[in-house]
């Protein structure tokens, strides 16, 4: 069932790309994270050796890269199928190839940026330009992160639970808090309860931030009405959640392939406990783009199933270097021709 609603009132677009933002003292919140990025990322070097770790580099079978690439690129386009989907809830038609372009700019904007939301918001802004309004691409966007987000989470509350002994215990809390609370979230956000009403009611606060507060509480409130437009619709929730198991299970299989790169002796079930810990780990916005805490994930669970602490780091090196590959297509295309 397509819902369709006026667009929120007009409110002065974003610098144009291209303009640095005005400068400012350095957050805080900033300062963590890079710390913690360096803290880890050296403790991760220092326990799995530098030079180790690039020697099995230098011994990778690329044929296997060359797959476990292939297996995350079609992982990418069923996760920007979701975003469609989404999309497609709100009323917006938008063809697969141009999202999938949009997908890979945000991928670049994600990797400089200090944020693990940064091409969440490139995405959004980019998808409004043409393709559908501001409102209804950041509810699309929302919804598609938070559905993402509990497959991941899902899936991860599985493995602890095949594996229990393989997950560090902190690990195995995080995820069952993570996916409680997720699907909660996803809960209160489409549910149509008047019980709810005093919570939605919080929305009119908005108007009390300064400055931009009444300008900003329409369109916070438009952004309301359109994620719980898609309560409407639930078997469409259904269906981008299955499709975003299945490209989990890609990224399972992305994995695996990294390990036979490099002669870990893992299973495709082994890499079916590390993968989803690994993606979700990856969400927590506790470091820059994930840089340090992925790596040391790596580590502790694969040396857990017996794999040398330079073998797990190379594993999780070539998939970063993937990544960033896709990142790079995606700067590329922003350089050619920006959002139009």
């Amino acid at each position: 069932m397509t819902v369709t609603y006026d667009a929120a009132p007009a409110v002065p677009d974003a610098a144009p790309a291209g303009v640095p933002p005005k400068k400012g003292g350095v957050r805080p919140g900033l300062l963590l994270k890079l710390a913690i990025t360096l803290g880890l990322s050296g403790y991760v070097l220092w326990k799995a050796g530098l030079a180790d770790s690039l020697e099995t580099l230098g011994t990778a079978s690329w044929g296997w890269v060359a797959l476990a690439a292939c297996s995350a690129l079609l992982a990418m386009v069923l996760n920007v199928r979701r975003w469609q989907m989404m999309l497609a809830g709100l009323g917006g038609a938008a063809p697969l190839p141009t999202l999938i372009r949009l997908y890979l700019v945000a991928m670049f904007f994600n990797n400089v940026l200090p944020s693990r939301f940064g091409g969440d918001v490139v995405r959004a802004y980019g998808a409004s330009i043409r393709l559908t309004t501001k409102t209804r691409s950041a509810a699309a966007v929302i919804m598609d992160r938070l559905v993402g987000a509990i497959s991941v989470l899902l899936l991860g509350v599985i493995a602890v639970t095949i594996s229990p002994s393989v997950v560090p215990l902190q690990f195995g809390g995080l995820l069952v808090v993570g996916l409680i609370g997720g699907v909660a979230v996803v809960g209160v956000l489409l549910a149509r309860s008047p019980r709810l009403g005093s919570a939605w009611a919080l929305l009119a606060h908005v108007e009390k931030v300064p400055l931009v507060g009444r300008r900003l509480r329409p369109r916070v409130e438009a952004a309301a009405d359109a994620i719980r437009s898609y309560g409407h619709d639930r078997p469409l929730i259904a269906r981008a959640l299955a499709i975003s198991m299945l490209a989990n299970g890609l990224s399972i299989v992305n994995i695996y392939l990294y390990s036979q790169s490099v002669g870990a002796n893992i299973s495709l079930a082994e890499a079916a406990v590390v993968t989803p810990v690994v993606l979700a780990v990856a969400l927590l916005p506790i470091s820059l783009n994930g840089l340090g805490t992925t790596e040391l994930t790596f580590v502790l669970l694969f040396g857990a199933m017996g794999v040398p602490s330079d073998v797990a780091l190379a594993i999780a090196i070539l998939r970063r270097l993937v990544l960033l590959g896709q990142s790079l297509i995606g700067g590329v295309l922003y350089s050619a021709r920006r959002f139009g």
